[in-house]
């Protein structure tokens, strides 16, 4: 090669799909091309092999992860407060205040219910897993009591939406690599 000014990559360039190649692997040179193109193209069919394996599982756990919320959960229980109990009171006052009246008269109830109205400022808490039936949050002016039907409620997070896409789109990724594989190493 070195009479002709070429490298053994240009003189075999147009010779690569030759009908005489048991001919030309009778030169040293030519017989030591063949033998490390057919190593580089291994090397090269393995790692993308690897390339599409690791796709396709990455992609699976990805979907599968976004699929069953376990990166950014979707399912929470919505704790609901009617207002701010005073500390000498029972938890219920809200629900039985009529019960708790003890002059009755037309006067009394209707300054109490005013009284009532007036203190119910509802709060929610949505929480991420549920804590009972019930619970009680000391505030400024007395305590509130949080209450849930124990049904979680359903929030869509788009992080799963995403998780899912990424996965989906790294999965067909790494199937098409695997299908064409045999095409990108042949010309490699």
């Amino acid at each position: 090669m070195i009479a002709l000014d070429l490298s053994i990559d240009e003189f075999m360039k147009p010779l690569v799909s030759s009908h005489d190649k048991a001919r030309l692997m009778q030169i040293p040179d030519v017989e030591q091309w063949y033998k490390n193109k057919a190593v580089s193209t291994s090397v090269t069919q393995r790692k993308l092999i690897y390339l599409a394996m690791f796709l396709i599982s990455f992609g699976c756990a990805l979907f599968y992860a976004g699929h069953k919320n376990y990166v950014f959960n979707e399912h929470f229980y919505e704790y609901r407060s009617i207002g701010i109990i005073k500390n000498d009171e029972p938890l219920n006052v809200f629900n039985h205040w009529k019960d708790y009246i003890i002059d009755p008269s037309a006067e009394k109830r209707t300054a109490k219910l005013k009284e009532m109205l007036a203190r119910r400022v509802e709060l929610f808490k949505l929480m991420d897993e549920y804590i009972g039936e019930s619970f009680v949050e000391e505030v400024t002016g007395g305590k509130r009591v949080y209450t849930t039907n124990a049904v979680p409620r359903y929030i869509s997070h788009p992080g799963n939406t995403w998780l899912e896409f990424i996965g989906l789109f790294a999965a067909v990724l790494g199937l098409a690599l695997a299908v064409l594989e045999p095409k990108l190493t042949r010309h490699a």
